[in-house]
């Protein structure tokens, strides 16, 4: 069968009590099904299995809470993996992961799993987008500033016992328009990636430009008040024509000493001076020279990270070319010998042998590791880009803070140069007064920088400014563009939902005239509704037949419909709910089962009953024992 992705199913569910083995079921690709009598534990398996795989507000039963943990061998694009999660009425619970078989989870140390939080962190991603990277699903903003979590999708993919009157979503106390609306466009595959990635980008750009322009708004206010003009390119001129005047006054500094010989109690004088100057001009010349080797040291650092970024792209890409390549020869078939071009005999259809030489292919552990790789590299990423950033952020400080302490050499050479040669103390007066003239010179110069600096930082934040707004533009242009490709898209898959919901209905046993005459059927995911020829209201055992209808002709447009991001995956529980007589139970069995036997790509169908069809009694389809009120699906002992 084709493997279309997103697609998750489940291979067997483990549940502990301590040390003790309370449930240990295996599941098959398809439909399984989960039977037994009423009150024996049927929808406790549902729920602890919906939970091992992300959800909450599950309405645990007493005997489910005295177990301890949940494991669930499961498989993400054909991936294996082992998921862990303890159980208790806490609700937001983390989750460890196991990369590998529930054999080898069971085995292995502590130190091989690898625990998420529910929620995200600054340093932590959740287990929801660990298991969304796992499926290649992109991560989508949900209500507010949160991502969508497995929580939020298996409210749809399993319709559970207490749910019988909320045709799409299980009931949640915390539910709203928005994150429903959200929920049913991503798993229809309503938002497309890049759709998304220029919504999260343009949020970005609305951000930074706001702060660029809080900070420009600040500065000015601040100039405006001290009435110092912003103009660069007016401070380069003022700097040039006030290190002119300074050369000017420090020659004629330099002519009067040169007039007259130093008594010698002088001269001593001025060399105590002048080594006191060449030490303070050694001191800042060492500091110059330390900062322009920093930077120098950083912009090479920042070259080497972006090299080393680059190649961890590359990694990544071949990580994905290699499953590719490996997926593409693993399905290649051989009817000749490739070496003597002799027919080959009939080739093994299993899928544990490799059809030509017939060696077994093992436990997938390579796509295990593949994942493992690339989570990995997706952190060295991540620390990469940051350093980046931060090393960028001391060059460009660096780059702003060498002009000041080159100038401050400039004036220590300068004042060196002057006190260095000799002067008489008959023209000390105009010395002074020299002297006082060049210092406020120097005063003023110090100030025409710090306003050069000011203004370069303007200059930058205004000319940062204008490119974010040109990009954001741009991004509202392309967005307007791909929401009304999404809204093609969405139209496409109510009808491939309404058609599948319309011809399924009229299968039913002929009790709800809306059903038999079904002519139009509608589905709303905001309002958590679905219409049959107009109507929404039925009888209670119409209600449950309309539910599991509408899921799995959800399920039916997922498997027609490549781009939808259901995961081919579909869990439904109160078969037998609403008073509904044996017969049109057994007929809503027929319905899925019949339904499911015309797909062509891989799926698993999970859904528990009291009422069993007899032809699916003695079929494959049904998993683990038959449950009663005397043997209960948990084997619960008393500690």
């Amino acid at each position: 069968m084709t493997l279309l992705e997103p697609t998750l199913r489940v291979n067997r569910l483990v549940v502990f009590q301590g040390g003790h083995v309370a449930f240990d079921c295996p599941f098959h690709t398809g439909v399984n099904v989960i039977r037994g009598r009423n009150s024996s534990g049927k929808t406790t398996v549902m729920d602890l299995l919906a939970f091992s795989l992300g959800a909450e507000n599950i309405r645990w039963k007493p005997e489910a809470l005295r177990c301890s943990a949940t494991f669930v061998e499961v498989l993400l694009n054909g991936e294996v993996a082992c998921l862990r999660r303890d159980i208790g009425e806490t609700l937001l619970r983390p989750m460890s992961i196991f990369w590998g078989t529930l054999n080898e989870a069971l085995k292995a140390g502590p130190q091989l799993w690898e625990m998420y939080p529910f929620k995200r962190s600054v340093h932590r991603i959740s287990f929801s987008q660990a298991l969304f990277d796992a499926l290649n699903m992109p991560q989508a903003q949900g209500d507010g500033a949160s991502n969508l979590t497995m929580h939020q999708l298996l409210r749809v993919l399993y319709a559970d016992q207490p749910s019988v009157h909320s045709p799409i979503f299980r009931l949640d106390n915390f539910d709203t328009p928005l994150t429903r609306d959200t929920v049913g466009g991503y798993l229809a595959g309503v938002y497309d990636d890049v759709l998304y990635s220029a919504q999260l980008r343009l949020r970005e750009l609305d951000a930074q430009i706001s702060k660029q322009e809080t900070e420009l708004r600040s500065i000015f206010n601040v100039l405006g008040r001290s009435g110092q003009s912003p103009d660069l390119e007016f401070l380069n001129i003022k700097i040039v024509e006030l290190e002119e005047a300074r050369d000017r006054l420090s020659a004629s500094l330099a002519k009067l000493r040169e007039e007259r010989a130093l008594p010698r109690k002088d001269a001593n004088k001025a060399r105590a001076s002048a080594d006191e100057l060449r030490k303070d001009l050694n001191v800042a010349r060492h500091e110059e020279s330390k900062s322009k080797d920093k930077l120098a040291s950083l912009d090479l650092d920042i070259a080497d990270s972006h090299l080393f970024v680059k190649e961890l792209e590359s990694r990544l890409r071949s990580l994905d070319e290699s499953k590719e390549t490996r997926t593409y020869f693993g399905n290649m078939q051989f009817r000749y010998c490739p070496s003597c071009l002799s027919e080959l005999p009939e080739a093994r259809t299993d899928a544990e042998h490799c059809h030509l030489c017939t060696t077994a292919l093992g436990d997938g552990r390579a796509d295990a590791q593949l994942l493992r790789m690339r989570n990995e590299l997706n952190i060295q990423l991540k620390e990469s880009t940051s350093l980046i950033q931060e090393r960028t952020k001391d060059a460009d400080k660096l780059r702003v803070d060498i002009p000041i302490l080159s100038q401050h050499v400039r004036k220590l050479e300068q004042d060196y140069k002057a006190v260095a040669n000799t002067w008489s103390s008959d023209v000390e007066v105009v010395l002074e007064e020299t002297a006082r003239k060049l210092g406020a010179l120097d005063e003023e110069i110090r100030q025409a920088y710090e306003r050069q600096k000011l203004a370069s930082v303007i200059s930058d934040l205004q000319k940062r400014r204008d490119e974010l707004t040109a990009e954001g533009k741009r991004l509202e242009e392309s967005i307007e563009r791909l929401e009304q490709k999404q809204e093609q898209r969405k139209t496409e898959v109510a009808d491939a939902v309404n058609t599948a919901m319309t011809r399924l209905l009229k299968l039913d046993l002929p009790l709800q005239p809306e059903f038999i005459g079904a002519t139009t059927s509608t589905f709303d995911f905001v309002s958590n509704e679905v219409y049959v020829n107009g109507s929404k209201n039925f009888s209670e055992s119409s209600a449950v037949v309309l539910r599991h209808v509408f899921h799995l002709s959800l399920l039916t447009a997922s498997v027609q419909k490549p781009f939808m991001r259901v995961p081919r995956f579909l869990m439904l529980d109160g078969i037998d709910d609403g008073g509904m007589e044996k017969e049109r139970s057994h007929r809503l069995q027929e319905i899925i089962v019949e339904e499911c036997s015309t797909y062509e790509v891989d799926y698993q169908v999970i859904f528990a009953t009291s009422e069993i069809n007899p032809m699916l009694e003695t079929s494959d389809l049904v998993v683990g024992r038959f449950f009663t009120p005397d043997a209960r699906s948990l084997d619960v002992r008393e500690t």
